[in-house]
């Protein structure tokens, strides 16, 4: 309970610093009653900064990030009195319905914020690092898995929740990305698209199945739609009126939209392309249409830019560990790169099945709107509810082009949103998280064309359908954990014993943990690991995801014991199913690998708890593990990486 406590003072420093920030560069916009959204969000993007820069200099702790926030408080308070004043209640009187339903949604997602986090990618990268960051007080060298320089604006926002309070403040950070962008749909749907239907626009969202996988399931997906709805949302608001706040701002959000994902990097480009082509139509001297589109781009640029020159600075390459044919990049390889693609094509045949199909090449992209409606689950490894995104852009979308008033704002943010679902679609991964920013950009504009297709009455009639049977679907996500949630967040069950009782990595690390010695290290062998739960120093040793073990190169038991030695490992944990893997022939030579590696160099297992095993690994090396040693004992990284 402590952490729901101190949202309320994070949420109102990050608001009372966007304010004035926003005053400052004087981007704020017009309409008073969106000041403190624009604000909340701007804030939390310097916070995301501020905390990199924290981090950097080695003083994330909790005394430097309290006297950031009073620091805020103080200089931007009356901002943030003036936009809370500003606020129309009225909004919410008018659409009370939709604002129950949503408000009911967010009521049965915060148990399971207050309770520990089990499995996704948040227990893979997305908490992993934050919380490895807060621990340390700063960055920490993981040259053993690239996931640790796919950290962007909202991973650092979570490691200040975590530096500050916690694990619950980080998860509780993330439900106010997801807020937040469901109210930024809002506006944007309320100002520009559909007077008197924004709401209807944000509960459409927020009511998604996939909006309540990723509210409960930490990540960054939630903050690239939150700014792309902004940016765009300020872009409209230049067209209308050709204010320079207003383009500012766009820019603004639009950075840290490419700030907080490297997929985001399309909203930025996306929005400077469409405001080229407005530009172009006006009958202006070329050096008035070059000073809008210059400001925009630097502005852009500068609110992305920080977590893509920390990159740049660690590896020698933006956007690590893709582009390496252009940027090089330390601890990886053309070699990693070409696996890499190889297992995400694997990945993507192997759920394909479930639509009885293939990946997409060439024009089987246009096949993706009908699969993303009707077979969500052939994307992901998962219930097909966690990734569902109804079927209500899929059917409105069309009928954009019957709209009559606002068309221009309708079809561009359609377009907009098309552009970028169709990009990620056709040139990485037609993932229903990946392309949500676009998509939510559909469903906003789709809001308007429903409402230019059908009768006042039948409108209201599909809204209401939508809404309940996505909570139809979402109902199907409560079990097995959510029961259990409302226990720990009600003080009814210990944190630890939910996790015993959900999540087997998290049984097993339990008693690793209290094996390994607090100056001991142990070394990862899986390819997908999940280390959320280890609370020792450890490097991972994926042949997936990290060059600094390369398996190309170690071809021997002895090598690899040689290795491990040289970085400081003193303990091994394996997942057990990984030494039968063999989908391709590399990953069937590592498992080969790993199991000679265990009988011939590690002593028995100390633990084996769920399909996990820990062993010692045996302190003296044989003639030949010395030879493949050389003079590399404890020269890795400069020494032993900083604990988890």
């Amino acid at each position: 309970m402590t952490s729901l406590v101190l949202l309320v003072p994070a949420l109102a420093a990050a608001a009372a610093a966007g304010l004035l920030a926003l005053r400052a560069l004087r981007a704020l916009p017009a309409a008073r009653a969106e000041h403190l959204l624009a604000g909340l969000a701007f804030g939390l993007g310097l916070a995301g900064i501020a905390a990199l820069g924290l981090a950097v200099a080695g003083r994330l702790r909790s005394t430097p990030i309290a006297l950031l926030g009073a620091a805020a408080l103080v200089a931007g308070g009356r901002d943030l009195v003036r936009a809370c004043r500003a606020l129309d209640p009225g909004a919410i009187r008018r659409a009370w319905p939709l604002v129950l339903v949503s408000a009911l949604v967010l009521v049965a997602e915060v148990p399971t914020m207050l309770a520990p986090p089990v499995g996704g990618d948040q227990t893979k990268y997305q908490l992993v690092y934050p919380r490895l960051y807060a621990l340390a007080g700063g960055l920490v060298p993981t040259p053993w898995s690239f996931w640790g320089h796919v950290q962007f604006l909202p991973n650092f926002v979570f490691a200040l929740g975590f530096a500050a309070s916690g694990e619950v403040l980080a998860r509780l950070l993330n439900g106010t990305l997801g807020v937040a962008a469901a109210l930024a749909l809002a506006t944007l749907a309320g100002r520009h698209l559909a007077p008197r239907a924004g709401a209807v626009a944000g509960a459409l969202f927020f009511t998604l199945p996939i909006s309540w996988s990723l509210m409960t399931h930490a990540g960054v997906d939630l903050a690239v739609v939150l700014y792309a709805a902004l940016a765009t949302t300020a872009f409209l608001a230049w067209v209308a009126d050709g204010s320079g706040a207003d383009l500012r701002r766009a820019a603004l959000m639009a950075g840290l939209a490419g700030g907080s994902k490297l997929m985001g990097l399309l909203v930025p480009a996306l929005l400077g392309a469409a405001l080229l082509a407005v530009l172009a139509r006006r009958a202006e001297p070329a050096r008035r249409r070059v000073r809008p589109a210059l400001a925009f781009g630097l502005l852009a640029l500068l609110a992305a830019s920080p977590w893509y020159v920390r990159n740049a600075a660690e590896t020698g390459n933006p956007i690590y560990p893709f582009g390496y044919s252009v940027f090089g990049g330390r601890h990886w390889s053309s070699a990693a790169s070409e696996y890499l693609r190889d297992y995400y094509r694997q990945y993507q045949t192997t759920w394909a099945e479930r639509r009885e199909g293939t990946p997409y090449a060439g024009l089987e992209v246009v096949s993706v709107p009908w699969d993303l409606t009707m077979h969500p689950d052939s994307f992901e490894n998962g219930a097909r509810q966690s990734m569902d995104v109804s079927p209500f852009a899929f059917a409105f979308a069309p009928a954009v082009l019957l709209v009559r008033r606002r068309r221009f704002a309708v079809l561009a943010t359609a377009a907009l949103g098309l552009g970028y679902a169709g990009i990620v679609a056709a040139a990485a991964w037609a993932h229903p998280r990946y392309v949500l920013p676009g998509l939510a950009l559909v469903l906003v504009a789709g809001v308007p064309a429903a409402r230019a297709l059908l009768p006042r009455r039948l409108f209201a009639a599909a809204v209401a359908l939508t809404i309940a049977g996505n909570l139809a679907l979402t109902t199907g996500l409560l079990q097995p954990l959510w029961p259990d949630q409302v226990r720990v967040a009600a003080g009814l069950l210990a944190p630890a014993e939910f996790l015993r009782r959900h999540s087997a990595r998290f049984a097993f690390w339990e008693r690793a943990n209290a094996e390994v010695p607090a100056a001991g290290l142990v070394l990862v062998l899986e390819k997908i690991p999940h280390p959320y739960y280890i609370e020792r120093p450890f490097v991972l040793g994926s042949y997936l995801e990290q060059g600094l073990l390369d398996y190309r190169t170690l071809a021997t038991p002895a090598a690899l014991a040689a290795a491990a030695h040289g970085l400081g490992v003193t303990h091994v944990a394996i997942d057990v199913a990984g030494l039968e893997a063999g989908g391709d022939p590399f990953e069937a030579s590592v498992a080969r690998l790993w199991r000679s590696f265990l009988a011939e160099e590690c002593d028995p297992p100390l633990v084996r708890e769920g399909g996990y095993a820990l062993y010692p690994l045996r302190t003296e090396m044989g003639p030949t593990a010395l030879a493949a040693a050389g003079g590399r004992l404890h020269s890795w990284l400069g020494g032993r990486p900083t604990p988890s």
